[in-house]
This record gives C-alpha cells, structure tokens and sequence, in this order.
C-alpha cells in the first residue's frame, strides 16, 4: 500500500511541475523592406543572417548549399535556389520560414529582408 501511495505521490509532483511550466513566446514585429531605390547587400546583410541562424553549421561547404561567406552566392545561384522573378518560389526564402519545415528558421524580419533582396535582382554586392 505505501508504494501505491508513494507512486500517486511522484506521479502528483510531475503533473504539477508540468502543469507549472510557463513558456515565453516572443512575437517579432515584422520590420518592413527598405524603401524603393535601396539596395540590400549581399554580403552586408544577407550572409550575416545565415551566420547567426547557425546555418553554415550545417551547410559549410560539405553539403549543400554551401553558405559560408566566400562561396554561398555562388553556391545558392548554381543550384537554381534564387527565383528572382518569383521570390515566393526561390528555396533560399521559403524553406527556412518561420512557419517552413526547415530544421533552421528566420525570423520575420530575416525572411522579410531576404525576400526583399531577391525582389530587387538577388544582387552579388
């Protein structure tokens, strides 16, 4: 009978530590494009997103894409991942969405910005 009693004790703890988990969901404002006539960089902007989101963990040059600095503009455009007339289509933007089944995402504004640069021509500058 005690370890009967003793088991709904445990069992009584781990339902209340799991009910008492408070989970913080952090909503970023979406920030919009630059405006018209701006131009995103390549290299200023749009590797660093790749480089924080840990991206080129997983994509340093032995699978592909490779995205580490020095190769991934070449890399994304030789494998057909850049639709520049059709932005929703280009895999570099739409796999890694927030809401996309890609293990890394961007955030909001990254996706935002993304799209953006390939809106004005996915430029290498």
């Amino acid at each position: 009978m005690n370890k009967l009693l003793l088991n709904g004790i445990i069992m009584a703890l781990i339902m209340m530590a799991i009910a008492s988990c408070q989970y913080k969901f952090i909503v970023e404002p979406v920030t919009p494009p630059p405006p018209p006539g701006d131009t995103t960089s390549f290299s200023l902007e749009i590797v660093p997103i790749w480089e924080e989101q840990n991206c080129t963990g997983c994509h340093p040059g032995v699978s592909q894409p490779d995205l580490t600095a020095d190769n991934a503009y070449n890399s994304i455009t030789q494998l057909g991942l850049v639709v520049a007339e059709d932005p929703d289509a280009s895999k570099i933007y739409f796999y890694p969405l927030p809401d996309g089944n890609h293990f890394a995402k961007y955030t909001s504004s990254q996706a935002a910005l993304i799209k953006y640069w390939i809106e004005e021509g996915a430029k290498n500058n």
